[in-house]
Protein backbone atom coordinates (compact mmCIF):
# COMPACT_ATOMS: atom_id res chain seq x y z
CA UNK A 1 0.00 0.00 0.00
CA UNK A 2 2.90 2.36 0.66
CA UNK A 3 4.08 1.93 -2.94
CA UNK A 4 0.70 3.10 -4.28
CA UNK A 5 0.58 6.24 -2.15
CA UNK A 6 4.13 7.12 -3.21
CA UNK A 7 3.08 7.10 -6.87
CA UNK A 8 -0.02 9.28 -6.34
CA UNK A 9 -0.41 13.01 -6.50
CA UNK A 10 -2.21 15.07 -3.85
CA UNK A 11 -5.47 14.90 -5.86
CA UNK A 12 -5.44 11.09 -5.79
CA UNK A 13 -4.42 10.56 -9.42
CA UNK A 14 -1.33 8.59 -10.34
CA UNK A 15 1.77 10.69 -10.88
CA UNK A 16 3.18 11.08 -14.42
CA UNK A 17 5.44 8.23 -15.38
CA UNK A 18 3.78 5.85 -12.94
CA UNK A 19 4.29 2.21 -13.91
CA UNK A 20 2.83 0.59 -10.82
CA UNK A 21 -0.86 0.80 -11.77
CA UNK A 22 -0.43 -0.07 -15.45
CA UNK A 23 -1.14 -3.63 -16.52
CA UNK A 24 -0.07 -3.10 -20.12
CA UNK A 25 2.95 -1.53 -21.71
CA UNK A 26 2.53 1.66 -23.69
CA UNK A 27 0.98 0.88 -27.09
CA UNK A 28 -0.18 -2.58 -26.00
CA UNK A 29 -3.92 -3.23 -26.12
CA UNK A 30 -5.72 -4.42 -23.03
CA UNK A 31 -8.01 -6.50 -25.23
CA UNK A 32 -5.96 -7.81 -28.16
CA UNK A 33 -8.77 -9.93 -29.64
CA UNK A 34 -11.31 -7.15 -29.39
CA UNK A 35 -15.01 -7.64 -28.90
CA UNK A 36 -16.33 -10.23 -31.26
CA UNK A 37 -19.73 -9.78 -32.79
CA UNK A 38 -21.35 -13.20 -32.93
CA UNK A 39 -24.10 -12.16 -35.37
CA UNK A 40 -21.63 -10.69 -37.85
CA UNK A 41 -19.55 -13.85 -37.69
CA UNK A 42 -22.63 -16.02 -38.27
CA UNK A 43 -23.82 -13.91 -41.20
CA UNK A 44 -20.38 -13.99 -42.83
CA UNK A 45 -20.11 -17.73 -42.33
CA UNK A 46 -23.61 -18.28 -43.70
CA UNK A 47 -23.05 -16.00 -46.72
CA UNK A 48 -19.93 -17.92 -47.77
CA UNK A 49 -21.69 -21.28 -47.59
CA UNK A 50 -22.53 -22.87 -50.92
CA UNK A 51 -25.91 -23.91 -52.29
CA UNK A 52 -25.95 -25.69 -55.66
CA UNK A 53 -22.28 -24.79 -56.36
CA UNK A 54 -22.80 -21.03 -55.81
CA UNK A 55 -22.21 -19.01 -52.67
CA UNK A 56 -25.24 -17.50 -50.98
CA UNK A 57 -23.85 -13.97 -51.30
CA UNK A 58 -23.61 -14.39 -55.09
CA UNK A 59 -27.27 -15.40 -55.15
CA UNK A 60 -28.25 -12.39 -53.05
CA UNK A 61 -26.31 -9.94 -55.21
CA UNK A 62 -27.82 -11.55 -58.32
CA UNK A 63 -31.31 -11.08 -56.86
CA UNK A 64 -30.49 -7.45 -56.04
CA UNK A 65 -29.52 -6.77 -59.65
CA UNK A 66 -32.66 -8.56 -60.91
CA UNK A 67 -34.78 -6.29 -58.71
CA UNK A 68 -32.92 -3.21 -59.98
CA UNK A 69 -33.35 -4.30 -63.60
CA UNK A 70 -37.09 -4.75 -62.94
CA UNK A 71 -37.28 -1.11 -61.83
CA UNK A 72 -37.13 -1.39 -58.03
CA UNK A 73 -35.90 2.09 -57.04
CA UNK A 74 -34.68 0.99 -53.60
CA UNK A 75 -32.49 -1.71 -55.19
CA UNK A 76 -31.16 0.80 -57.72
CA UNK A 77 -30.43 3.33 -54.97
CA UNK A 78 -28.66 0.68 -52.88
CA UNK A 79 -26.40 -0.35 -55.77
CA UNK A 80 -25.56 3.25 -56.72
CA UNK A 81 -24.78 4.20 -53.11
CA UNK A 82 -22.50 1.17 -52.75
CA UNK A 83 -20.64 2.01 -55.95
CA UNK A 84 -20.56 5.81 -55.84
CA UNK A 85 -21.27 6.69 -52.22
CA UNK A 86 -24.19 8.72 -50.95
CA UNK A 87 -24.99 11.99 -52.65
CA UNK A 88 -24.01 15.08 -50.70
CA UNK A 89 -26.88 17.01 -49.22
CA UNK A 90 -26.70 20.71 -49.91
CA UNK A 91 -28.12 23.17 -47.43
CA UNK A 92 -28.74 26.74 -48.33
CA UNK A 93 -28.27 29.24 -45.55
CA UNK A 94 -29.22 32.85 -45.62
CA UNK A 95 -27.99 35.51 -43.27
CA UNK A 96 -30.59 38.01 -42.21
CA UNK A 97 -29.68 41.29 -40.57
CA UNK A 98 -33.27 42.10 -39.68
CA UNK A 99 -33.95 42.48 -35.96
CA UNK A 100 -35.58 39.63 -34.10
CA UNK A 101 -39.21 40.29 -33.21
CA UNK A 102 -40.46 39.15 -29.83
CA UNK A 103 -44.20 38.63 -29.41
CA UNK A 104 -45.82 39.07 -26.05
CA UNK A 105 -49.20 37.47 -25.49
CA UNK A 106 -51.11 38.81 -22.53
CA UNK A 107 -53.76 36.77 -20.73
Amino acid sequence: MAKQTANKQANGQFAPGNTLGNRWKKGESGNPNGRRNAYTDLIKEFSFSEVNDTQRREKIVGKLFQMAEAGDLRAIQFIVERLEGRALERQERTISTAPIQVLSIDD
